[in-house]
Order: C-alpha cells, then sequence, then structure tokens
C-alpha cells in the first residue's frame, strides 16, 4: 500500500530529506558503475497504475523477492523519465532505492520482507521497475505521453500491473492515511479511475495485468504465479511458498474504520456502477 513520506526530521543537524537525497545520490553512482552490465540483461520494465492504499507495496514487495527482478519501493520514476534521466541513470536510482528499503527492514506501516528470498539483491536482472501506482496514474493525466517515453527509454517491453482494491475499503484507507474527508476520498480515489478506465489509450492489452486485492490473499499461489507470468519470470522451487508465508489470511476491511454518511453511500455506489473492474464489489462485507 502507497505511504505518506515522513516529515523531514534533523538527524546529525541535516535534515533527513537532505541526508537521504546525498545517500541516494552516491548510492546510485555506485550502482550504476558496478551494475553496468547489468542493465544490458534487463528484458522487461515495469510500473504499476491505479490508487494509493490499494495494495501495491505487498505486490511489490513478492516481486521484488525474486531473484531476477528489483521492484523499487516508491521511487517515484515518472520526474525522472519527463526530467531527462538516461536509462542507466534510472535503472541504478532503482536498484538503490531497493537496497535501502531492504536496508530499513522492508517495512513502513507493515512488514513487506519475505525471509529466504532475494530482497535488495538479485542473481540475474530480467525485470526492474518501481511500484509507485498512484503516481504514475496522475502522472498520466497531465503527460499522457509518458508510457510511450519510458518504452523509447529502456528500449524493452514495457510491463504494467493494474491492482484494484474494493472501493470503499480503498477510500478508507485514503481518508484515514491522507487525513482527508471521506468525501473528498472518494473523489481522489474516482480521479485515479478516470485515467485508468482510459488505459487501453495508453498501452496494449498486452502490457497490462490488472490483478484484485482481494484474489492476491485468497489466491495466492495462482495470482503471484500470474503476475510472474505477465513479467516472464520462472517460478524457481521455493519463491511461491516463501511468498504466500508472509500474506494475511483475509483483505483488512478498512471501510469499517471510518464514518460513512448515507449519501455518500449511494455517491460511492453510483459511481462504482460506471466501471467494468469495480462490478464485483459491495459496501457489505462478505459472509464467512
Amino acid at each position: 500500500m502507497a505511504i505518506m513520506r515522513p516529515e523531514p526530521t534533523p538527524v546529525s543537524g541535516i535534515p533527513r530529506a537532505i541526508a537521504y537525497g546525498l545517500i541516494h545520490r552516491a548510492h546510485s553512482a555506485w550502482t550504476r558503475r558496478r551494475y553496468r552490465a547489468s542493465f544490458e540483461e534487463v528484458k522487461r520494465f515495469c510500473l504499476f497504475v491505479g490508487y494509493p492504499r490499494s495494495g501495491h507495496s505487498i505486490v511489490g514487495a513478492v516481486l521484488n523477492a525474486h531473484r531476477s527482478a528489483v521492484i523499487s519501493h516508491e521511487l517515484i520514476v515518472p520526474p525522472l523519465i519527463l526530467g531527462g534521466c538516461d536509462r542507466d541513470g534510472l535503472y541504478a536510482q532503482i536498484i538503490a532505492r531497493a537496497n535501502w528499503f531492504n536496508l530499513r527492514g522492508n517495512r513502513t506501516n507493515y512488514r513487506y520482507g519475505i525471509p529466504g528470498q532475494w530482497q535488495g539483491r538479485f542473481r540475474s536482472l530480467r525485470v526492474i521497475g518501481d511500484k509507485r501506482g498512484g503516481t504514475v496514474t496522475l502522472t498520466l493525466e497531465t503527460d499522457p505521453d509518458l508510457l510511450q517515453r519510458t518504452r523509447i527509454l529502456t528500449q524493452v517491453p514495457l510491463r504494467l500491473i493494474h491492482v484494484i482494491r474494493n472501493p470503499w475499503d480503498n477510500i478508507a484507507a485514503i481518508s484515514i492515511w491522507h487525513k482527508l474527508t471521506p468525501e473528498a476520498s472518494a473523489d481522489f480515489y474516482f480521479r485515479h479511475w478516470r485515467v485508468t478506465d482510459r488505459l487501453g489509450e495508453f498501452a496494449s492489452s498486452e502490457e497490462v495485468l490488472a490483478i484484485h486485492h482481494e484474489d492476491f490473499i485468497e489466491w495466492p499461489r495462482e495470482t503471484i504465479a500470474a503476475l510472474c507470468s505477465h513479467l516472464d519470470l520462472e517460478l524457481y522451487p521455493g519463491y511461491l511458498a516463501d511468498c504466500c508465508a508472509v500474506l494475511f489470511d483475509r483483505p483488512t476491511y478498512t471501510r469499517r474504520k471510518i464514518d460513512w454518511s448515507p449519501e455518500l453511500l449511494a455517491s460511492v455506489a453510483e459511481r462504482v456502477a460506471q466501471y467494468p473492474l469495480l462490478k464485483r464489489y459491495a459496501f457489505e462485507l462478505p459472509k464467512r
């Protein structure tokens, strides 16, 4: 799930954000030199599209655990691509960010570590990318050429992962974590949907895989296998079992944690009905 960045606080007299930036640049420069040959082995470039608080982080963590993939945790690549970063510089920053997240324990408000697997390192580099889906989506709203510029920059096939979560849970999570009213959170959420509903204008069907967060939790082996097939990653012994071992056994029903007015419930239901990929969802909790 997407996170709010912490406010910078002094670290040895240097604001945390500035200290991180200095370290990240130095690490990226070293990574660029160290892994230049590996960059030539990349076969797929991966981005996420979708909505904050929809479950991107655990999906990204699972893919980053693969021995042939590096998926960084919220490097936020659109400004780099649009700002003229070259391919090796982009790849180096992705790896540096993934290494940093591993060193801090692969955790934010949840733990995303997968013991026994390859987070923070790789055996061979076949897939590389970043999991900040909300930013990619809103960038497409203002810069519709983002994906074409990504294809030109990387010169490998682009793969997009569209993670969809129950909209009432998603809106509630946005409200809690981003400190917005439920009404503002709903508007923010459906602003993203107005873009993802047009994804076919920006990407081919071959480039996009849509997965539902609830399916990922209930059928993790099948969903992870589909993700790996989409990215042309092999399923080697132990990988699926280690990934499945860290997942929750049921979704988090965040919709229960905020107050919903009857008007907002009706408004969300009306907007949900406009999008075929959301028609499976309802506000009522599933019966167990």
